[in-house]
């Protein structure tokens, strides 16, 4: 008969926890990275407006002090909001869902001859209301919070 060792079921007893830990720091770094991408574009929209000679030094110091503005507040705010069964892989899948729904959208719309206000707020409705239903998706969700 086998009986079952003490450090078997140590392991076995913290497994879930740890895997919860990881999942829930593979999420903060999801968000932490889309946190700086955000910031890069806007700092790469604030140079191009506040400095729009794109080969000067004025530009790139622009675009340094917005990133340096954003990042932090783009950082706290979204590792702030994190909700409890959130697994990593959520916010990307939501975020590929609406920028290609957006940018089919405008394709869409602009190969129609329909370009302007309206045909902009539909595509950014649509693709708003489809990426927030979109984390199924998610490789993660369909195998029970592990990848295949």
């Amino acid at each position: 008969m086998d009986l079952p060792r003490p450090l078997d079921a140590i392991r076995s007893g913290l497994s879930r926890p740890l895997d919860a830990l990881r999942s829930t720091d593979a999420v903060r770094i999801e968000r932490l990275f889309w946190a700086g991408v955000f910031a890069a574009l806007v700092a790469v929209f604030a140079a191009l407006v506040l400095a729009p000679d794109p080969t000067g030094a004025v530009s790139i110091a622009v675009a340094l002090a917005a990133f340096a503005v954003v990042a932090p507040i783009a950082a706290r705010l979204s590792a702030g909001s994190v909700s409890p069964n959130a697994q990593p892989g959520d916010q990307t899948v939501r975020y590929v869902v609406f920028f290609a729904v957006a940018t089919v959208g405008r394709v869409g719309f602009g190969a129609l001859g329909y370009d302007g206000l309206g045909a902009s707020i539909v595509t950014f409705g649509a693709a708003w209301v489809l990426a927030t239903r979109a984390e199924w998706l998610n490789p993660r969700r369909w195998s029970g919070g592990t990848t295949p």
